[in-house]
């Protein structure tokens, strides 16, 4: 580590122990840190409290390291305070004896970031604290990078340091100026919506009408009125003119979500508005002319044109620009963002000081592979920090069903090790199918599509059966 790095790190010393206060302010101001020391906590909350009065983060403490026990208190009290408000970004380590790792252990359930034993081996401690500050330079670089996007390409809520997504962005951006037709691939959850809003809102449309369908919840007869409206009288109980979404966004921009769970009917209509610019509400004569721009998304519509449920034409009218956004799985730098992200946004919302994860949590997050994707992920956030009774968020609040893909499943079939679902005997079909897609469900981290995919049935039979219960 350069010695102007450490020059901008500020260290706070906390231990009542002369000798050992006093070798370890020594120590590392020949390395070249700003070094602060205290005897007791009381001193220790001053330095503090002055130090997050200060305007310039450059002035702030940075790292603490403190023996657990103290004449006024213990180094317990003095994470907590810090955990809670006092000085968020500061990482802290616990100084211990051998028979209190126990003790040292839960504080890193508390948000301290590691601790040693006493005696401390200096340079095993400095080793520790270089790795701090190549953390936290990371994360301010990461932050950077994503603050110079965010100006330059409005990137609202899509939060990524992965090269493959920043590169999907990009083109995204580059083309939005257009009026080329775009298809979104991607696996449910992954932000199809999110880069389809940054489209809208980097192009010249961008103050026009912005209409969202969602094409997999609605049944062929629904999804072809709410598309294309109905004139007075075309059907029993159409007692009025409705305007369909293609006429109300006209002049703007209209975001087909699951554009491959439609009918082939409905398919032959929509390739018309793209080719002509032109339809008729139903029960209708009169031609509408348009001015729309279409970004539509699906999850493997190649798929369905290979089996003929998607017409081939239609998708070449779609595919003029075509954007993929990698599932969550394949980019997991991402993970530390988002929980960062999700946990600031939901304590806040919840009025909770919630400053983290513990360890072991972080872990289970970092190894599991989101079949929900960005989706699942926030949802896991929104739990926890709803049900978490302390600071720093640990195992217990995890949800059941991630603790039980955690732990290998709680039950395995003897013949091949497969996840298996319980049908209680005597149950109708229906039950049992209801059953079946619920646990899928579940299984699947809440990701329709999967579901639909596991059990050979379309999307639409998940979306009728949730909906029927």
């Amino acid at each position: 580590m350069k010695l102007s790095d450490r020059k901008s790190v500020n260290i706070l010393i906390v231990e009542d122990e002369d000798a050992s206060r006093n070798g370890l302010v020594e120590y590392f101001n020949l390395k070249g840190y700003k070094v602060f020391s205290a005897d007791r906590l009381k001193s220790a909350f001053e330095i503090l409290n002055s130090s997050a009065e200060l305007e310039n983060n450059k002035d702030k403490i940075d790292i603490i390291i403190t023996d657990l026990k103290l004449p006024d208190g213990t180094g317990l009290e003095l994470l907590k305070s810090i955990k809670e408000g006092l000085n968020q970004n500061a990482e802290v380590i616990i100084a211990t004896g051998f028979s209190s790792v126990k003790t040292a252990v839960e504080a890193i359930k508390l948000g301290a970031y590691d601790y040693i034993t006493k005696p401390v081996n200096l340079e095993e401690l400095d080793l520790l604290i270089s790795r701090i500050i190549s953390n936290k330079n990371l994360i301010d670089e990461l932050n950077i990078l994503k603050n110079r996007l965010d100006e330059k390409y409005n990137f609202g809520n899509l939060i990524t340091s992965s090269r493959k997504m920043i590169e999907t962005v990009d083109t995204a951006i580059s083309v939005s100026g257009t009026n080329s037709t775009v298809l979104i691939e991607g696996e449910s959850g992954t932000g199809k919506e999110l880069l389809a809003n940054i489209i809208v809102n980097n192009s010249k449309r961008k103050n026009k009408s912005f209409v969202k369908v969602n094409c997999a919840a609605l049944s062929e007869t629904v999804l072809e009125n709410e598309l294309f409206g109905h004139e007075k009288g075309a059907y029993t109980g159409a007692d009025s003119l409705y305007k369909g979404r293609f006429e109300i966004a006209d002049g703007g921009t209209i975001f087909l979500d699951e554009i491959g769970e439609i009918s082939l009917k409905t398919q032959t209509k929509i390739l018309r508005v793209l080719q002509e610019k032109e339809f008729e509400r139903v029960g209708g004569s009169k031609t509408i002319k348009i001015d729309i721009r279409i970004i539509a998304a699906s999850q493997d519509i190649t798929k369905k044109v290979s089996n003929g449920e998607f017409r081939k034409d239609l998708y070449y009218r779609l595919n003029v620009i075509n954007l993929n956004l990698i599932p969550l799985r394949e980019r997991k730098e991402d993970i530390p963002l988002l929980v960062k992200r999700f946990l600031s946004d939901f304590a806040e919302e919840n009025g909770k000081k919630i400053t983290g994860l513990n360890k072991e949590v972080f872990d289970i997050l970092l190894n599991y592979d989101y079949p929900g994707n960005v989706r699942e992920l926030k949802n896991i956030i929104e739990y926890m920090t709803a049900v978490s009774k302390g600071s720093v968020i640990d195992e217990s609040s995890i949800p059941d069903y991630l603790k039980k893909i955690n732990q290998k499943k709680e039950t395995y079939s003897d013949s091949g090790g497969k996840d298996f679902i319980k049908i209680p005997f005597g149950i109708s079909l229906e039950d049992a199918e209801n059953i079946i897609i619920k646990k899928t469900l579940e299984i699947n981290g809440f990701n329709k599509a999967k579901t639909a995919n596991d059990l050979k049935i379309g999307l639409k039979t998940v979306y009728r059966k949730l909906e029927k219960n």
